[in-house]
């Protein structure tokens, strides 16, 4: 079958995409922080562990490059057809360089995947054993980013940047079809964006339960979705008291994380002055440094921006 080539100059830019998603942040804020969040809890209630899922989905990452690389594209159908997959070989001094994470940790925590028979050493290949915890497919990841993309891409259609609409089914039918591929993509921008955030509050339970008291926040202060806010003001302003705050048990109930570790966590956050308790024992954001903030928004948004661009520009060829 004849196919016609693509337009090279027609290609969106990263940094176009970035400018978009800058200008245009205050539309889109809700549906990030709420994909994120649901990442997040998904994430913590597989092994009850953020660290063991951020170990599994990078070993997997290394496969489905070790796949792009060598032209292998599985749908979505496909990849999960087996319990069991094969990935590539790992070292602990690696996975605690990458993930930020001591040796000593990094080697327990593997231990400890293989001990429940998740990971398996068959002569020279190492086995990912999904059958032996209720693994999440991550249906609702790719439901949730492709609507983000989606609303994102109306706006770019408007601006004219793209010729048409990509509905939410559209993309998210596009990612599944072509799912090893574009999970390497979102794997590219996920496990750094998370681990800057990881780097900064020490472990991922502490950004998740501020993340949430945040995310909260910011449903009550965002009270216009239409009004263009420059970026630093709406963060500035989500970062202020207000709304009517959240309790410790909603928390837990949204994070998945038990009640006993949430109010532990929040201990340190309050006394690092990173949230505050009202009267009601109510938590909102505290004095976290505002450019500090700005800045690790900003190279989450650069994430998003390349793995956004990569998507549309995906679509734009085939």
């Amino acid at each position: 079958m004849r196919r016609n080539i693509p337009s090279i100059s027609n290609q969106l830019t990263e940094e176009k995409i970035f400018q978009e998603i800058n200008k245009n942040f205050s539309l889109l804020i809700n549906s990030w922080f709420k994909f994120q969040m649901e990442w997040l809890r998904g994430a913590y209630v597989t092994f009850k562990d953020h660290d063991k899922y951020i170990i599994i989905i990078y070993l997997v990452h290394k496969t489905m490059e070790f796949f792009s690389n060598n032209l292998i594209k599985l749908d979505y159908d496909n990849y999960y057809q087996k319990s069991k997959i094969e990935i590539s070989n790992f070292n602990i001094i690696n996975i605690s360089k990458d993930l930020l994470i001591s040796k000593e940790t990094a080697r327990r925590k593997v231990l400890e995947l293989e001990k429940i028979g998740v990971l398996k050493r068959d002569k020279k290949k190492i086995i990912l054993d999904r059958s032996k915890l209720d693994f999440q497919k991550p249906g609702r990841s790719i439901e949730s980013i492709s609507s983000f993309l989606s609303k994102f891409y109306e706006i770019l259609q408007k601006n004219g940047y793209v010729n048409k609409k990509y509905s939410k089914d559209l993309i998210q039918n596009y990612i599944k079809k072509n799912f090893t591929h574009c999970w390497k993509l979102f794997y590219e921008m996920q496990i750094p964006l998370v681990l800057g955030w990881k780097k900064t509050f020490g472990d991922f339970e502490t950004w998740h339960i501020w993340g949430i008291i945040v995310t909260q926040n910011s449903f009550k202060n965002v009270k216009n979705p239409n009004l263009l806010i420059n970026r630093e003001k709406l963060i500035e302003g989500i970062l202020s008291k207000g709304g009517v705050g959240i309790n410790a048990m909603s928390v837990s109930d949204l994070s998945g994380i038990p009640r006993a570790t949430v109010v532990r966590k929040i201990k340190n956050l309050l006394k690092k002055k990173l949230i505050i308790v009202d009267e009601k024992k109510l938590y909102h954001p505290g004095n976290i440094e505002l450019k500090k903030y700005v800045d690790l928004n900003n190279n989450a948004m650069k994430l998003l921006s390349l793995f956004s661009c990569k998507i549309v520009n995906l679509l734009q060829v085939n």
